[in-house]
């Protein structure tokens, strides 16, 4: 996984919380988004948090995974989210963790986000270990929300070879380039990866 510059950063962190209402209300009406009050759900690259505050305002899920690779984006999202909900409800659990090496259990989540995160794996084939990385952990019949600009075609090339159905897939345009809204739903048996 490679690490952000000061730039991509500030980019990043920049995204406010109502950018992500109008993705999670869009996927509502979609009806894309059936998260239940037992659900486990893991963010990818967290940035400062903001999603994952406002699944858990929305959802309520039982446990939220807030992950980064950066530690200093770790710890903005830790403090964000402190500020946000004054204290962390126990709940809400922000980590350190690495997309491509999960050090999760099998089938442990319903819901991963990777909003702009998978690019940042590397190369393709960097890409797609960690895409089976993902399906590994989620449950069968759990979903992956991902936003992504870059190797689209070869990221739900990749899904749908792995048995993943494509419930949801739309394109929006951000910085003069297009990119993918999806959520794949994982299949109660995976094909082996290629």
């Amino acid at each position: 996984m490679t690490e952000m510059s000061k730039l991509e950063k500030r980019f990043v962190n920049r995204r406010g919380a109502r950018a992500y209402q109008r993705l999670l209300n869009h996927l509502e009406r979609a009806g894309q988004l059936p998260l239940a009050p037992t659900a486990t759900v893991l963010e990818l690259g967290a940035g400062n948090g903001n999603f994952s505050a406002l699944i858990q305002q929305r959802y309520h899920p039982a446990r939220i995974h807030v992950t980064d690779y950066d530690p200093e984006q770790v710890a903005l999202a830790r403090q964000n989210l402190e500020r946000i909900f004054a204290p962390l409800p126990p709940t809400i659990l922000v980590e350190q963790g690495d997309a491509s090496h999960l050090r999760y259990p099998d089938q442990c989540f319903d819901l991963v986000i990777a909003h702009h995160v998978l690019h940042h794996l590397g190369d393709v084939p960097e890409i797609l270990r960690g895409l089976d990385e993902i399906a590994r952990a989620l449950r069968p019949g759990g979903r992956l929300l991902y936003v992504e600009m870059f190797h689209k075609r070869a990221i739900r090339d990749h899904l749908t070879r792995r048995g993943f159905a494509i419930v949801f897939r739309e394109r929006a345009l951000r910085l003069f380039t297009t990119a993918d809204i999806v959520v794949a739903v994982r299949p109660q048996q995976l094909t082996a990866g290629t």
